[in-house]
């Protein structure tokens, strides 16, 4: 084998080496903040009569393994840029999934993950010029820590018109909220 191969191959190998490394190290290694803005998109409306719901929910996971992260303003905006909803005013609403988060308890703990949804929020939208809905969240920490991570869930559900009980999924997509601040 000649030198150069042998050094094309032995550089190959450290690059594979380094890269299996590289996906090794823990979320505290990462970016580190003591609060930020996320926005993310969202929806809350009926369709076909009543009997499909299209809503949003949004995952919000604390990546630290030693510091809590507090939620401190969770604001709802219309399309139109109008505030439906702004817990400044009102105290946290209530997460429905997770760490049970709320007016009472604005912390989630290391490692811990909550969920909200938008029709929990401002109910199920009537007027189509206030859709699509932005949310905003507002988080701080008492030392440096990855990023708040929420992810929006866009669901499309079975809903009962009579009973307003949800059914199954019909479609699903989720997508990354955006740091703003």
């Amino acid at each position: 084998m000649s030198q150069k191969a042998s050094v094309f191959i032995a550089g190959a190998a450290l690059a594979v080496g380094m890269a299996g490394v590289s996906f090794a190290v823990s979320a505290d290694d990462g970016e580190k903040k003591l609060g930020g803005v996320l926005r993310c998109g969202g929806t809350s409306s009926l369709r076909l009569s009543g009997t499909e719901a299209q809503f949003a929910a949004w995952d919000l996971r604390n990546l630290s393994s030693t510091t809590p992260i507090t939620i401190e303003r969770v604001t709802f905006f219309a399309a139109t840029g109008a505030v439906l909803f702004d817990s400044r005013l009102s105290g946290l609403p209530p997460f429905n999934s997770g760490v049970p988060l709320g007016p009472a308890n604005n912390i989630l703990g290391p490692n811990q993950t909550t969920g909200l949804t938008s029709f929990e929020v401002v109910g199920f939208i009537t007027d189509p010029t206030l859709l699509p809905l932005q949310v905003e969240f507002v988080w701080s920490a008492t030392a440096r820590v990855p990023p708040l991570d929420v992810r929006t869930i866009r669901l499309s559900r079975e809903r009962n018109p009579t009973s307003g009980a949800l059914g199954a999924d019909r479609a699903r997509g989720d997508f990354n909220c955006v740091p703003i601040g």
